[in-house]
């Protein structure tokens, strides 16, 4: 088997004096071993809920909800006691955050910082020096120049880039079986992005690792994903293989996201195309399609029953009422339900 991670039925609910705010509901993927699978979708449709399910970290008011279920190697981690959980963040799953200037402690020298987690899982009783080394050449896999200068450094004194490879070496100085990036390149320029991701995929290959990455960019999916998971309002609506859903894009929030790209080959001119209207009340979200109010393609059923998961082959599902064949899709600029529409 080559699955790492079996995600099944994973619903999370934050309780607040408002109400139930369902920010995952009832989703279901898996992780390939030395795999990247991208989760994709605007801002709170649940990706970084996901994320934080993973690893533990949902706190109150958040409650992962019964009938949930996360097995990383065979074992449910839903269930681990506050060892386990300590074990497991940090060794068998690492995380890079957002903002690595936010996540460094700015009182803190780097190498301490990357020292540290070596520290916690320290299962071969390193000595101290041999860990300090351990994080000198993590800086220098990451491809921080003079990484022993480095090492006595403090956040504030390196550049977002930087910042962002410590974050890296911080994070695989343990040798993850599962790597977590919550948007790791949001707050670089282009050009470091682009070295970001290249590292990662270099680290990737090299140890074997695998990858989620959470990202709202798809010129970041295109770039390192085998699997994308399109996220709308804390349900998957479509997912398949990088090939898959940029060349063939079955439901309409996926249409959307690929036209709202800016693209080179367009008259400058040309207007960016939006999404129209805004994501649904998570207390009282819809009973049928989330997509539904904003969707140009809305039938009267998808207002009234939540659409069916259809299977496409090669692991390519899409939930929508268009792949049923008794759909009116003539007007429809992209395919569904295994026929092309022009």
């Amino acid at each position: 088997m080559n699955t790492l991670v079996n995600i099944k039925n994973l619903s999370v609910s934050y309780f607040t004096y408002a109400g139930e705010v369902q920010s995952v509901r009832g989703i279901s993927f898996d992780i390939e071993k030395g795999k990247t699978t991208a989760l994709v979708g605007e801002s709170g449709c649940g990706k970084s809920v996901t994320s934080k399910s993973l690893l533990g970290l949902i706190e109150k008011p958040g409650v992962i909800k019964e009938g949930s279920q996360i097995f990383f190697e065979e074992k449910n981690i839903l269930e681990f006691t506050d060892k386990q959980w300590f074990q497991f963040r940090g060794k068998e799953c690492s995380m890079i955050f957002q903002d690595a200037l936010v996540s460094l402690n700015p009182t803190m020298k780097i190498g301490k910082q990357i020292m540290e987690n070596l520290q916690n899982h320290n299962t071969d009783n390193l000595p101290l020096s041999k860990i300090r080394q351990k994080a000198q050449e993590m800086l220098e896999l990451v491809g921080i120049p003079d990484s022993r200068s480095c090492l006595d450094k403090y956040p504030h004194e390196l550049s977002g880039g930087m910042r962002q490879r410590v974050m890296i070496a911080t994070a695989l100085i343990t040798n993850p079986k599962l790597l977590i990036a919550d948007e790791p390149t949001t707050a670089l320029d282009v050009t470091i992005q682009a070295q970001i991701l290249e590292l990662m995929k270099k680290l990737q290959e090299k140890m074997g690792m695998a990858i989620i990455m959470i990202t709202h960019d798809l010129g970041v999916v295109a770039e390192i994903a085998d699997e994308i998971v399109v996220m709308y309002a804390g349900k998957i609506v479509e997912r398949g293989s990088n090939e898959e859903i940029f060349y063939n894009p079955r439901h309409p929030y996926t249409w959307a996201l690929m036209k709202s790209v800016p693209r080179l080959d367009l008259d400058n001119k040309e207007e960016l195309v939006t999404i129209e209207g805004t994501i649904p009340d998570m207390i009282h979200p819809p009973k049928g399609c989330s997509f539904c109010s904003r969707c140009p393609y809305t039938m009267n059923i998808c207002a009234e029953h939540e659409p069916p998961n259809t299977d496409f082959g090669d692991g390519h599902q899409v939930s929508c009422w268009l792949t049923d064949p008794r759909a009116d899709i003539s007007s429809v600029p992209f395919q569904t339900g295994g026929a092309v529409n022009v």
